[in-house]
């Protein structure tokens, strides 16, 4: 697919096309941004595929972690309440836009609102996915995680206000529905899970949790010992960059 035209025409959400200089596959690597991360944080990434041969794809999901105590309900297409839902309302919206063959490589719990999205449409031009650091099977601690390892909130009784009130807003579902979502995921559907030993946020067993009841998928890991969450390019390419050229080379259709 020749996405030189569609590389100049504006798409919501901020939509970007980056281009391979030298084009070896057809596929496209859509890429969905952790949370309260943008597009530009995802540079590094962009530049490994782009360097391997693929277009990539990057946008700016809206809506952040202080919308989610706005007045603004986060209330989806699907009449489903929660940022992870609209985020999926999101990629739905872009995933219809662009036309070709795509591999989703999403990072952190955002996962999950990307693994909705391609559920809705049945994976019907998404034919693989990389998922980096995510997403996790029981939300609550993840959400606790992040306000003591990240936003490194201080005192306990305030993390313990904040991490319910960040989960609902994110879904009431708190990851329960992925599985009826992977469900309808093709079989020998090929996911990529990417993950570190010492990620504070998301250990790898609550990963596990999301993908192993789903045996119609053909999923394997890459886990890297001394990795924290979302580090794995940054800290050790030597052998992310590898694995990810393997998996990509193994769906992607050559030119």
């Amino acid at each position: 697919m020749d996405y030189t035209e569609a590389a100049k025409q504006e798409l919501p959400f901020e939509g970007e096309f980056f281009l391979a200089r030298n084009k070896k596959y057809e596929e496209l690597i859509f890429f969905v941004h952790f949370f309260g991360g943008s597009k530009k944080q995802l540079l590094r990434h962009i530049k490994l595929v782009n360097s391997l041969g693929y277009d990539a794809f990057a946008f700016h999901l809206k809506g952040n972690h202080r919308d989610l105590f706005s007045l603004r309900l986060p209330i989806s297409s699907k009449n489903k309440f929660g940022a992870k839902h609209t985020y999926a309302d999101q990629i739905e919206t872009l995933l219809n836009l662009i036309p070709g063959k795509k591999i989703i490589f999403s990072f952190s719990n955002p996962c999950a609102s990307a693994i909705e999205a391609m559920a809705r449409r049945r994976c019907s031009d998404t034919i693989a996915m990389i998922c980096d650091s995510g997403p996790t099977a029981r939300f609550l601690p993840s959400a606790y995680n992040l306000y003591t390892h990240e936003y490194k909130v201080k005192l306990l009784p305030v993390r313990l206000l904040l991490t319910p009130l960040l989960s609902m807003g994110w879904s009431p579902f708190l990851h329960r529905d992925i599985h009826a979502d992977l469900a309808q995921f093709p079989e020998g559907f090929k996911i990529l899970s990417i993950r570190g030993w010492k990620d504070l946020l998301i250990p790898p067993n609550h990963i596990d949790e999301v993908f192993d009841p789903h045996t119609q998928i053909d999923w394997t890991k890459l886990s890297l010992p001394e990795c924290g969450h979302l580090t794995g390019l940054r800290d050790f390419k030597e052998d992310y960059a590898p694995a990810v050229e393997s998996f990509l080379a193994k769906v992607a259709t050559p030119l």
